[in-house]
């Protein structure tokens, strides 16, 4: 979800993503890849309601990116697993590192009580941009 935040603030702007020519459908369906850990085209398809060839198209796009692997099944030749590269690990990593760095520094210059305001404030924002 950090990512996802700070990837779409700067795309609102206008601002330049540090990750190539991903679009904020494609970095979706990067998270959701890695947070449902190895998922089937099947259910990453599922998980978005969007068709399998749908599915399909926009993970070969990913794939001849670098930022997506897939690999079979070893019982099921059919079916494929989708894991994410370490190159958008490393991105991830990189975002995930410099927002607990801003955190760590609100804590740093904000009190207690304005911390638990802050995060309540998050709660609510996060929850507003997932439905």
């Amino acid at each position: 979800m950090k990512l996802a935040m700070n990837f779409y603030k700067k795309a609102a702007h206008g601002q330049t993503v540090e990750i190539e020519n991903i679009s904020a459908v494609e970095m979706a369906c990067l998270e959701v890849v890695y947070f449902l850990n190895k998922p089937t085209y099947s259910e990453l398809a599922e998980f978005f309601n969007i068709s399998q060839p749908n599915a399909t198209y926009r993970i070969n796009k990913l794939i001849k990116k670098g930022y997506l692997t897939k690999f079979n099944d070893e019982k099921d030749k059919r079916v494929y697993y989708l894991q994410v590269t370490d190159k958008f690990m490393d991105y991830y990593c990189l975002n995930d590192n410099y927002i607990n760095n801003i955190i760590s520094n609100l804590k740093k210059r904000c009190t207690a009580e304005e911390m638990e305001q802050f995060e309540k404030t998050l709660k609510i924002l996060t929850k507003e941009a997932m439905e």
